[in-house]
C-alpha cells in the first residue's frame, strides 16, 4: 500500500525522504502513519524497477540530499496498481479500500471506471464472506462479536454505496 502512497504523492511533488514523509501525515492522516521504516524500503523496491529516480544535491549545511521524482514507467506502474487493487489481509481490506480511492484521482475516466468496478467485486467478496461467517452454525460467537462483524459488513456497506 505504501508504494500506492509513494508513487501517488511522486505523481504530484518532487520530494526529499523527509518531506515525503511529511506529506503523508498531511495528506494521508486518516488512514495510515508513515515511517522512514516503511518508505525507505517501498522508495529502494521502487527505485529497483524504475518507477522512481533521484537527483543528490549538497544542502547549505553540507548534508547530501536525494530529490525523488516519479519516471513514466512509475506513473504507468501506480495506475497498474490501482486498476489491479487486491487486500489479501480482511483486517485491512476496508483502510485499503479507502487509501486506493483516495488515490484513484490519477485515472481517467475509463480506468477509474475499471478500478470502481474491480474495487466494488473485492469489496462485495468481503461482505459475502463476512456474512458466510455469522451463518456458520459451527462458529459460536458472543453478541460482541457478532456485533463487531457486522459493524464491519456496515462500513463496507457505506464504501461500497460511495462508489
Amino acid at each position: 500500500m505504501f508504494e500506492i502512497v509513494i508513487l501517488y504523492i511522486l505523481n504530484k511533488y518532487d520530494t526529499t525522504i523527509y518531506r515525503l514523509t511529511k506529506i503523508i501525515d498531511e495528506l494521508f492522516f486518516a488512514f495510515l502513519k508513515s515511517s522512514t521504516g516503511t518508505i525507505n524500503p517501498a522508495l529502494k523496491r521502487l527505485e529497483k524497477i524504475g518507477c522512481v529516480e533521484y537527483k543528490e544535491k549538497m544542502t547549505e549545511g553540507g548534508m547530501l540530499s536525494k530529490t525523488y521524482s516519479i519516471t513514466k514507467e512509475g506513473k504507468k506502474h501506480l495506475t497498474d496498481l490501482l486498476l489491479t487493487f487486491k487486500s489479501e489481509n480482511p483486517y485491512h481490506i476496508i483502510n485499503e479500500a479507502k487509501i486506493a480511492l483516495y488515490c484513484s484521482d490519477v485515472l481517467n475516466v475509463s480506468e477509474f471506471n475499471e478500478f470502481k468496478n474491480n474495487l466494488l467485486n473485492t469489496l462485495e467478496l468481503h461482505k459475502i464472506k463476512l456474512e458466510k461467517g455469522l451463518k456458520n452454525e459451527y462458529i459460536k460467537l458472543t453478541e460482541l462479536q457478532k456485533r463487531t462483524i457486522e459493524i464491519t459488513t456496515e462500513e463496507l456497506d457505506e464504501l461500497i454505496k460511495a462508489l
